[in-house]
């Protein structure tokens, strides 16, 4: 039989090329006016000489040579394009498609090479693993008339692992524990040497061969198995990334075989058209295969250096460890229970894969930007810092030892006048009396200091108290009055909320302009375009009393108001809170409750949030 040829306009520069793509070609130059032979053959033409040969009448198919900006051309006979950006495992599918449309059946090779070319866009454009394995069996079983198909995929290691079967008989399986398939398998041994076997009658196979037949899911279902084709599934570089096995082509495809009679009577081996149009649809298969492969691998990786930083950056906040986390899980099932959900305002939004991605990248990101606060600011636990107690309660020790020091002077003073033991045995019962009262006091106002130094005490149920510490004096060594604390001590000790003062929180809110900062640097895929902007926007408040930019509602995105309503309730239930006390869920909930109440959180959205009990885990 004649080689294939492949006849190409001068003008391609593709066509030195087609030797090493496949060596069974032969290429031969084409002008317009000259005949063409008789051997099964394609043509890869520009565009004038597309329209030349269609003028002259040539009914071969013809593969377009198409580069971006010259045009297209549209006609039955034009089967497919190419350009120079075009891959050699591209080139090949294509053209081995094309060649197969030329073949003896020429009806049945036309409608598989447009079936084989819309099947290699479909698999080009998924990147989800699990729904690319069900594409390629669900096309490789329509374009064979094959009654079953698995596919099996191997690990970095070599391994062949089973992972979908397809078969209109016994249903769908999947193998979520990828048990390793047999080395002496027919897959196995199609994974291990890259050849392509077709088998009429699997239990005709010769003992001898360097495979077997495993008849265990015959016997388990009742199934019976005869007819096979299976090819590797080779990437780019070609290396065996998987197996695709097609079980029982049917002379009719609705048949279902029940029993060994309907075999007997239906099942027919995979002919040589069956092996083209499946090995064209392998080697699609195989490089979306890869590609799916290596997009899951990137996805993996990228998330693992997103839960990397988050860590990291929890590290320098050990206080709000797991925070980034559980606010991701409250997020996203949030989101999904609102994609499901139907109730007016909330009806038409729906979430994609990509898009529920962006939104748990967001939500493990949103704190992202502490890591351009100071770690003193950040870590703050009490009004004042450790080292700024450990000054005040210095400062107390040496008050009491001054006025210690104090009482002594004036004992020897009196000493020196000569007075009488009885009048100095009342002096020191004085001077002792009030050295402890001041004692006392300063002992008071220590453990004072101490109480009012947590940031749940509020400088108005102790005013007064605080005051008096403010107004105490102890003499200096130089008898100048000092007091125990300073104006900023003071100050700080008097916060009516919390542990941070104007300064520091001002420091802590702007986290939040650091993170959409941070995230802008990096190039985000477009699918993610979005992200450093829900983040940004997660301390917004409906009502504008939001940060940092106090936004009004309707600027505020909807997968940031998802993300305010996450951090809040987890800000009050978290239990690894030094300054506060973790809420139980029904009290975090009604303060929630009161927010959206006010109009400051989305109340649809909280209400989700409840009912959907998203609040739980994570």
């Amino acid at each position: 039989m004649a080689k294939p040829t492949v006849y190409f306009s001068a003008a391609i520069p593709l066509a030195p090329r087609l030797s090493g793509i496949n060596p069974d070609w032969r290429g031969q130059q084409w002008q317009p006016g000259a005949e063409i032979g008789s051997s099964p053959l394609v043509m890869l033409l520009t565009v004038a000489d597309a329209q030349a040969a269609l003028a002259q009448g040539v009914t071969a198919p013809i593969i377009l040579w198409a580069p971006q900006g010259q045009g297209r051309l549209v006609h039955p006979q034009v089967v497919g394009a190419l350009d120079a950006g075009s891959a050699d495992e591209t080139v090949r599918t294509t053209l081995t498609a094309a060649l197969a449309r030329s073949a003896a059946d020429s009806d049945r090779a036309g409608q598989m090479l447009e079936r084989v070319l819309e099947v290699g866009r479909a698999l080009a454009s998924e990147k989800d693993l699990d729904t690319l394995f069900g594409l390629i069996l669900t096309h490789a079983r329509a374009l064979t008339n094959a009654d079953g198909a698995s596919i099996y995929t191997r690990d970095a290691g070599g391994t062949l692992y089973f992972r979908l079967w397809q078969n209109a008989t016994t249903g769908d399986a999947k193998d979520p524990q990828k048990i390793p398939a047999g080395e002496h398998s027919v897959a196995g041994y199609v994974a291990r040497s890259g050849e392509v076997l077709v088998i009429d009658d699997v239990y005709a196979i010769d003992p001898r061969a360097p495979y077997q037949f495993n008849p265990g899911f015959d016997r388990s279902s009742g199934y019976h198995t005869r007819s096979l084709l299976t090819l590797p599934l080779t990437n780019k570089a070609d290396e065996v990334v998987g197996v695709l096995q097609l079980i029982n082509r049917k002379d009719d495809a609705q048949v279902r075989l029940t029993d060994q009679k309907t075999v007997d009577l239906h099942v027919r081996p995979f002919d040589a058209q069956d092996q083209r149009v499946a090995m064209a649809l392998a080697g699609q298969a195989g490089v979306a295969l890869e590609n799916s492969i290596l997009y899951a691998d990137i996805e993996k990786l990228f998330e693992g250096f997103i839960r990397a930083s988050v860590q990291a950056i929890e590290a320098r906040d050990p206080i709000t460890a797991g925070h980034s986390f559980r606010v991701a899980g409250f997020s996203e099932r949030l989101a999904i229970a609102v994609d499901r959900i139907d109730r007016a305002g909330l009806r038409d939004i729906r979430f994609s894969r990509d898009e529920l991605r962006e939104l748990r990248y967001a939500a493990l990101l949103h704190d992202f930007g502490k890591v351009g606060v100071r770690e003193y600011v950040l870590a703050k636990a009490k009004k004042l810092q450790p080292h700024q107690l450990e000054l005040v309660k210095n400062r107390f020790r040496y008050a009491r030892v001054s006025l210690e020091r104090h009482a002594l002077r004036a004992l020897l003073t009196l000493n020196d006048r000569k007075v009488t033991a009885a009048e100095f045995a009342e002096a020191r019962r004085n001077i002792e009396q009030q050295l402890a009262a001041r004692r006392e006091e300063l002992d008071r106002h220590m453990e004072f200091v101490l109480r009012v130094n947590e940031p749940n005490v509020t400088a108005q149920e102790v005013s007064n108290e605080l005051d008096a510490v403010a107004a105490f004096r102890f003499p200096g060594e130089d008898s100048e009055d000092l007091p125990l604390l300073e104006p900023f001590e003071f100050a700080d000790l008097s916060l009516a909320k919390g542990s941070l003062n104007s300064e520091e929180r001002s420091e802590i809110e702007s986290h939040v302009t650091h993170t959409y900062r941070f995230l802008s640097l990096i190039p985000w895929t477009r699918n993610l375009a979005n992200l450093p902007l829900y983040a940004y926007a997660h301390h917004e408040k409906l009502d504008g009393s939001g940060y940092p930019r106090r936004l009004p509602g309707g600027e505020i995105p909807l997968q940031s108001r998802m993300l305010t309503i996450s951090d809040i309730y987890d800000a009050l239930t978290a239990p690894d809170r030094p300054y506060k006390r973790g809420l139980p869920p029904d009290k975090a909930l009604d303060i929630l409750a009161k927010e959206a109440q006010t109009g400051k959180i989305d109340r649809p959205l909280y209400e989700v949030f409840v009912e959907s009990r998203a609040w739980q885990g994570g």
